[in-house]
């Protein structure tokens, strides 16, 4: 690893000679075009945005499609078991929902991890080094 000094890093001694007080690694930019112009980064953003669209879709609209049906029928007020109704089944399903798409985007995102680390190793940019 290269080290850099500058002026300030450097004092004088009492004969007049600078000694180096302070060197610093040099943090090696990566070229973020050349990145982001790679096939491995744009098949990242493509599967993540493929994920992300899908799953947002499948969220909002499930809320929406509650909401609406809840409040302009009455497909939901027949009895599911005993004085349970079905808006109460539609309602419990969406807390699962939740709980099983955030599931599967902790999942998801393990692997876009992985794949960014894998397109910034191809550019020798590792991000422990400029720790």
């Amino acid at each position: 690893m290269t080290k850099v000094i500058t002026e300030n890093d450097t004092q004088q001694d009492a004969r007049g000679e600078k000694k180096v007080t302070h060197e610093r690694p040099v943090v090696k930019e990566p070229d973020f075009q050349k990145i982001e112009n790679s096939s491995g980064f744009r098949e990242l953003m493509h599967k993540k945005k493929k994920f992300l669209i899908s799953t947002t879709a499948l969220f909002l609209g499930l809320y929406l499609l509650f909401n609406i049906v809840i409040s302009y029928t009455n497909w939901l007020d027949a009895p599911f078991i005993g004085d349970i109704t079905w808006v109460w089944v539609f309602a419990f399903s969406l807390f699962a929902m939740t709980w099983i798409l955030v599931t599967v985007y902790m999942k998801k995102a393990e692997k876009f991890d992985a794949m960014a680390k894998a397109t910034l190793k191809e550019f020798d940019y590792d991000e422990e080094d400029t720790k």
